[in-house]
């Protein structure tokens, strides 16, 4: 697949402290796994890189070709699901399966807390919306680590 990172992209891929190379790899191994989310011709893959989970929004609408629209990361660890909410408009490439809103154990730190993502109950995997890893993930961490300083 070939994959293209907008100059934008890549300000905010720098100002986020990303690497381009990390987010490289997390589109190229979506593309050789198929492990991905897909809502129209929007695709969002993750990986765990380190201590990140790393995550690339593109735009599938090219045949062979991926599109950085975005990419983001949180340090927070996702564990169960603990509730299933609704439905939302994400499938899981590889195997199918429908995406739903709910909420997952969030550990950071030694803390757990519950905290809402996209989850699919069959596989028991969970991934957070840009949204949420940006402002509120990232407000916590903050918060956690000025603490324990």
């Amino acid at each position: 697949m070939q994959v293209t990172i907008p100059d934008n992209v890549k300000e905010l891929i720098a100002k986020r402290g990303l690497k381009e190379s990390d987010v490289l790899d997390v589109v190229n191994t979506a593309a050789q796994t198929n492990h991905y989310l897909k809502k129209g011709t929007d695709g969002l893959a993750k990986k765990v890189i380190g201590d990140l989970t790393v995550y690339a929004l593109c735009d599938l609408s090219g045949q062979g070709t991926a599109v950085v629209k975005s990419a983001y990361a949180h340090k927070m660890k996702l564990g169960k699901i603990v509730n299933v909410m609704g439905e939302s408009e994400w499938k899981s490439v590889d195997k199918g399966h429908a995406i739903a809103t709910g909420h997952v154990e969030i550990e950071y730190m030694t803390v757990k807390r519950n905290g809402p993502a996209l989850v699919c109950p069959a596989c028991n995997e969970a991934w957070v919306e840009e949204y949420l890893a940006t402002k509120t993930l990232a407000a916590a961490e903050g918060l956690f680590e000025a603490k324990r300083a």
